[in-house]
């Protein structure tokens, strides 16, 4: 599996060690992170097809219903990149953008902007949960958000550019794991104000399934110092280690307590498949029974 996995993904593995095996062992080390973001991606496919289903006989649709939609859509294509990143491995070994190979370089990218893509459109779920109008254009709505994405693509570009650390370029996730925070509040202040106990029911269940997303985030910052590589999202942060413990100790990695084969970004990725199958069934709930947020129930009373 481990020479498979190198041949194939030969292109993200260029910046890796010369030799077939040592290549194949650094393709194994994340295997576990790297397929269950595989996983992820086909969850947040199969969540699409079911949302879609779900919405596509009805006469209207809710603008908060199309946003969860954009958020699987990027969470998606983030762990399909981000696939990739985990089977070169690079952030086990590499720490400035220009020795990351073209291909890699492109993978992170890809990950990077989607994750921070899922973070914004969450912001932008719960500014339609919020207003007290599901009038005018979805598209003009998430104005603020593509412009944000739009110069982070930029700005990820000119990193890559004038080589940054790689650490830098991690501080963009930030954006997710505050839409995270966001929908989780969300959800928990709807589910508290809501009288119908369908209704009700449903919006605990999606606040369990943001919550479960928002533990994932927590154990990957939680260890990221210690399991990451030799770039780390925590690196700047005054009460982290920096360089990353990771790269510090004799040997590399040997403080991190989960194993190579399933290390935090795959407990993340775990959780982030149950949440959807926590979340999707909820949401094709709330859509059936016509839900509206409380901010356009108290408008219309």
């Amino acid at each position: 599996l481990g020479s498979f996995c190198s041949a194939w993904l030969a292109p993200f593995l260029s910046g890796a060690p010369s030799t077939l095996r040592e290549r194949s062992s650094a393709a194994m080390q994340n295997m576990g992170a790297c397929l269950t973001d595989w996983g992820v991606s086909l969850a947040c496919l199969l969540s699409l097809v079911v949302l879609h289903r779900s919405s596509r006989c009805r006469p209207r649709v809710p603008h908060w219903f199309y946003c969860f939609m954009a958020v699987y859509v990027s969470e998606g294509v983030a762990c399909l990149a981000g696939g990739f990143m985990w089977a070169g491995g690079v952030n086990k070994r590499l720490s400035f953008m220009h020795e990351f190979p073209a291909a890699q370089q492109v993978a992170c990218g890809a990950m990077m902007l989607g994750m921070v893509a899922e973070g914004l459109f969450l912001i932008l779920t719960c500014r339609e949960l919020w207003t007290s109008s599901d009038s005018g254009s979805l598209a003009a709505k998430a104005l603020p958000e593509v412009l944000v994405l739009a110069l982070l693509g930029v700005l990820y570009c000119i990193g890559c550019a004038i080589n940054l650390p790689f650490w830098a370029m991690y501080q963009f996730l930030h954006f997710l794991a505050l839409g995270l925070v966001f929908m989780a509040v969300a959800c928990f202040n709807e589910a508290a104000n809501c009288s119908s106990s369908l209704e009700r029911s449903c919006l605990w269940r999606l606040f369990i399934g943001e919550s479960v997303n928002l533990g994932g985030a927590a154990v990957l910052t939680l260890l990221d110092n210690d399991c990451t590589g030799v770039s780390c999202i925590t690196e700047p942060f005054p009460w982290e280690s920096s360089p990353c413990r990771f790269g510090v100790v004799e040997p590399p990695g040997s403080t991190c307590p989960l194993p190579e084969w399933f290390n935090h970004g795959a407990v993340m990725h775990a959780l982030a498949i149950v949440s959807c199958a926590i979340c999707v069934p909820a949401l094709c709930t709330l859509l059936e029974c016509g839900w509206e947020p409380r901010s356009r129930k108290m408008r219309t009373q």
